[in-house]
This record gives structure tokens, C-alpha cells and sequence, in this order.
């Protein structure tokens, strides 16, 4: 645009300089031979000079113009391409979100077209269950059908049991009049009888409680007693026999801890000492191989916070019972007992009460027995 105004100035200036009466050269008024030009057109001659004057410089100032009009139209061209640059930019961004929006409605679109297909796939089905609902109700009215017969006649026989039972409501009014009155007089005895009752109990109670604590006493001395004296005949026994063939002694323990165990026969399966081959660890069961008078020994540990009690039984009968209660956890119980043996007689641990024992590497729950005399 700048190219073209330059050419069309250059164009308009150089038809200035031309003159047409000078034979396309511009010379001075003064130069001319007017003695060589006829007088009678002088004036005119004049007159065309000045003609051209004036246009001459009216086509100075009309360029100057054009010039002005031509910088002014090449501002306005470039604050218009300025304006368009700004514009395409503006409208490459907004063609860009367009473009995303375009992409985020077909993804709608597609979504919209899966749960149409989902939606008809259920009203389809919806329209299958409600045909076989139209069959159900079908038949459900002809069983209403035959349900309202029956109750025609239900209300018939409903209406002769409400005579009877009418009857039988006046008699009962009466019964439970003689009722009242015999309740009434049964729990103000029963209120004197449960009075009698808790003096009773407490009584019972307080006497239970010194009991207990001088059976616990005599236990824990019997207890005592009965160790030394077992200590003692087997240090004598010790000292007096020689014979190993009267030797008969026995240790066993459980091999890992149990949480179920709940009946039968304890099985100690782990032999630490078994002289005489007495024990059985395949059974429990300890056999005297001879006739005499034996000690066992039982310490049985619970399994965390279960109680346990377990028997020293001789022939199927219980002889003591060890106990561990559940009021902390790992409890342990123990208890010894001397018997009289004859050769052949049967000595194992019987469940009594409680789930499970427990045991570590270094055994906790054991069974020992030995011959004293």
C-alpha cells in the first residue's frame, strides 16, 4: 500500500513540471521573443501563462493534499490491521474453545447415547415384568374371587363364634375375679416368704464365707502335710531301696497349647521321665506295673482368661481336681494326691470344667507320678 502511494506521487509530481505551451520544457516568462510573436497574441499568450501558473499551482496544492490524505489513509490502514490482527487472535482463541466445547458436547453426546441404551435395555425389561405382572394380577383377582366366597362364609361362622366367645368372655370375668382375689392373697404370702427367704440366704452366705476360708486354711495345711510327708517317705524309700527293678517314676507334659479342648482324657504326649515304662504317652493313662503306694502330681495352666478343671481320676473315679479360674489371665493349678495301687490300676487327668491350657518350650502343664513304698 506504501509502494503504490510513492508511484502515484512521483506520477503527479512529475505532470507539474511539464508544461504544455512550452513544448513539454518549463521556461521563464522573460526568455520569450515577443518581438517574434505576433501582437495580436501576446494577450492571449499572457493569458495561457497565467492559466497554466495558477494550475500549476493548483495541482501543487492538490498534491500536497493528496500527500496528507494518502499518510492519514496509511494510519487508518494500519490501525486497521492492527484492529484485524487483533481480531483473528481473538477469534483463533475463540474458535479454540469452541473447539473444546465441540469435543466435550460429542463426549456428553456419547454418554447420552450409552444410558439411552441402558434406559431403553431397562424399560424393555420394565415392560417384560409388567406383563407378567398383568398375568399375576389376573390371577390374583380370580383368587380374590374365590377369597371373598370363602370369606362370606368366614363371617358367617365368625359371627357364631363372636355369640360364643361373648359367652365365654362373661365367664371368664368371672374367673379372673376369683383369680385377683387369690393373687392378692398368694403375694402378700409370697412377700413374707421372700423376706424369710433373703434373711435365710444372708445367713447362709455369712456361713459359707468363714467355711470357705477354714476349708481354704485346712486345704493349704493338708496341702503342706502332705508334702512333706511324701518328701519324707521318699527320702526313707531312697535310703532303704537299692533295687532299680522297684523303680517307678514318671513325667510328661503337653506338647503345644490348646484352645477347644473340652472332654475326655488330657493327653500328655511329650515323656520327660517315664522309669518303669509306666506311662502311655499315646493314651494319657498311667498303668502301675506294680503294686504299691504312688504320688501324682498335676499343674495345669489356663488359656488366657478360661477357666479350667481337670481330675486325677484311678479307675474312672476322680481322686482331686486341680482348678484355674478366669479372674486374670494364665492361671494356674495344681494339686497332689497318694494312692494305694495294685498292680494293673489305671491313673490319667480327666476333663472336669472349662476350654483349653496352655503351654510354652519349657513345659507349664505337666503330669508326674512315682512309686514311694
Amino acid at each position: 500500500m506504501i509502494a503504490v502511494s510513492f508511484v502515484v506521487l512521483m506520477l503527479i509530481v512529475q505532470v507539474s513540471t511539464i508544461s504544455m505551451l512550452t513544448d513539454d520544457e518549463t521556461k521563464n516568462l522573460t526568455s520569450l521573443n515577443l518581438d517574434s510573436i505576433h501582437s495580436n497574441n501576446v494577450d492571449v499568450f499572457r493569458q495561457l501563462l497565467n492559466q497554466e501558473t495558477i494550475i500549476r499551482m493548483t495541482l501543487v496544492k492538490n498534491v500536497h493534499a493528496l500527500m496528507k490524505d494518502m499518510l492519514t489513509l496509511q494510519e487508518k490502514l494500519t490501525a486497521a490491521e492492527n484492529r484485524i490482527s487483533k481480531i483473528h487472535t481473538s477469534t483463533d482463541h475463540d474458535i479454540s474453545k469452541l473447539k473444546e466445547e465441540v469435543k466435550l458436547l460429542k463426549t456428553e453426546n456419547e454418554f447420552l447415547k450409552n444410558n439411552s441404551a441402558q434406559v431403553r435395555a431397562d424399560i424393555d425389561h420394565l415392560n417384560e415384568n409388567l406383563t407378567d405382572l398383568s398375568n399375576t394380577l389376573t390371577d390374583v383377582k380370580i383368587e380374590v374371587r374365590y377369597l371373598s366366597i370363602t370369606l362370606f362364609d368366614i363371617n358367617t361362622n365368625l359371627r357364631e363364634t363372636a355369640e360364643i366367645l361373648q359367652h365365654h368372655n362373661n365367664s371368664m370375668k368371672n374367673i379372673n375375679s376369683d383369680i385377683a382375689n387369690n393373687d392378692r392373697k398368694q403375694s402378700a404370702s409370697l412377700l413374707e416368704l421372700g423376706k424369710q427367704h433373703v434373711r435365710f440366704i444372708d445367713d447362709i452366705r455369712n456361713t459359707t464365707r468363714t467355711l470357705k476360708a477354714d476349708i481354704d486354711q485346712f486345704q493349704t495345711d493338708q496341702w503342706r502335710l502332705s508334702a512333706s510327708v511324701s518328701s519324707l517317705e521318699l527320702f526313707r524309700n531312697n535310703q532303704t531301696k537299692c533295687d532299680p527293678n522297684q523303680e517307678v517314676a514318671f513325667t510328661a507334659s503337653v506338647t503345644s497349647s490348646s484352645s477347644t479342648w473340652n472332654r475326655g482324657t488330657l493327653i500328655f504326649d511329650v515323656v520327660i521321665t517315664n522309669t518303669g515304662n509306666g506311662y502311655n504317652p499315646s493314651t494319657g493313662v498311667f498303668t502301675s506295673p506294680i503294686s504299691g503306694t504312688y504320688v501324682f502330681y498335676i499343674t495345669a495352666v489356663e488359656y488366657t482368661t478360661q477357666h479350667l478343671a481337670i481330675d486325677i481320676v484311678l479307675n474312672s473315679v476322680s481322686k482331686v481336681r486341680a482348678y484355674c479360674h478366669n479372674s486374670a489371665g494364665y492361671q494356674t493349678g495344681t494339686n497332689m494326691v497318694v494312692l494305694k495301687l495294685q498292680k494293673g490300676d489305671s491313673v490319667w487327668v480327666r476333663f472336669a470344667g472349662g476350654t483349653g491350657y496352655d503351654t510354652e518350650g519349657v513345659p507349664l502343664t505337666t503330669f508326674s507320678g512315682y512309686l514311694i513304698s
